[in-house]
């Protein structure tokens, strides 16, 4: 079979791989019908973050079981799924002490997360062991199910910063994950407001918050004008660099929650600002028991399938990430961005460049 490796040119590569077989008896085959592109997997192709060589990329991934192990309980061939990629150990110290999210394996090297150091879903088929595997309901669209693993980081993320219906939301970035945040804080808080530079995704961010502008623009609103001390109870930064902008806007007792990933970005805090004002920063780490939450809050959360905009083979994976990144990766030359979430489908058998339209 045909599957996206990172290679040791530290590129995303189409390679033949052998196709997985179920290993042990309590593990499941799935057939890939999606798989998104995640802002990591853009993160290690641009460089903001390592990868694994040797490894298939992918971890949001839904399809449908081919085959299950003799000691598989819970699922049937045939049943739609979707994927935790989060594959705990359940024996480290963290595990043990109800901390799966903090897991560093068995042998204590690392996290085994499908798709980022173990083989992943960049591919026509996947095994899992069956309690990484949930069954998705028959009214599901595959969209909506593909989106489930970002959404349980993004709940993560708001159960640890406690928001509550008091809180002002400050969402920077509406990409696929900010757009969520804003989804997610529609749900939980009183007031969310987003910052998007991107004019597509900006226009999309403007029917999902409250409020929604260009970051030169939000002391503009009136919204944010009206707010006390005209700051944000909570601040998500869904971009990775916005650290100094969420310092500016956080009000006395807030809490700010660094969300993008990009290891190349620092800044330097003074913590006695950050005493003085009762400051918190959440980093909140992978979700823990959070997986079937998210699935009931996807089904329930009208409209989440639309954020799906484009649909590639993996065969076209150049023209789907330099679409994602808004520049052709190997000239530098600028590509139009209209795009929110890309996935492939390993399965699928459209033409060439085929766009299918958001849901």
């Amino acid at each position: 079979m045909n599957a996206l490796f990172w290679t040791e040119k530290n590129r995303l590569e189409l390679c033949e791989a052998e196709e997985p077989r179920i290993a042990v008896s309590g593990q499941v085959k799935v057939k890939i019908s999606m798989t998104g592109i995640c802002g990591t997997d853009l993160a290690v192709i641009t460089g903001k973050e390592l990868g694994t060589a040797g490894v298939i990329r992918g971890h949001e991934a839904v399809g449908t079981v081919v085959e299950i192990g003799e000691q598989v309980y819970d699922l049937n061939v045939g049943d739609r799924v979707v994927i935790d990629p989060n594959q705990s150990c359940g024996q480290c110290h963290f595990c043990r002490k109800g901390q799966p999210n903090l897991c560093v394996g068995k042998d204590g090297k690392g996290f085994p997360i499908a798709g980022l150091n173990v083989h992943g879903t960049f591919a026509p088929y996947f095994v899992s062991e069956q309690q990484f595997v949930y069954r998705i309901p028959d009214s599901m669209t595959w969209e909506t199910g593909v989106l489930v693993e970002p959404l349980a980081c993004v709940l993560h993320n708001f159960r640890e910063a406690l928001v509550t219906p008091f809180d002002s939301v400050l969402v920077l970035g509406s990409g696929p994950m900010g757009l969520l945040c804003q989804m997610v804080a529609k749900k939980f808080a009183r007031l969310t407001v987003a910052t998007e530079i991107n004019p597509y995704r900006l226009a999309i961010a403007r029917t999902i918050a409250d409020c929604a502008d260009t970051p030169e623009r939000l002391a503009e609103m009136s919204v944010v004008k009206a707010l006390p001390n005209s700051k944000f109870d909570v601040i998500i930064d869904t971009v990775g660099t916005q650290m100094e902008t969420a310092e500016r806007w956080i009000d006395r007792g807030g809490r700010i929650v660094p969300f993008g990933i990009n290891s190349a970005y620092s800044h330097t805090i003074t913590p006695t600002k950050y005493i003085q004002n009762g400051i918190k920063i959440v980093a909140a780490g992978e979700y823990r028991y959070l997986f079937g939450t998210a699935l009931e809050f996807a089904a329930a959360l009208p409209g989440i399938e639309r954020l799906v905009t484009h649909r590639y083979k993996i065969e076209q994976h150049e023209r789907a990430i330099n679409e994602l990144l808004g520049y052709d990766l190997a000239t530098r030359i600028p590509v139009k961005c209209e795009a929110l979430k890309t996935v492939f489908q390993p399965h699928h058998s459209t033409d060439e460049g085929n766009r299918e339209r958001s849901r």
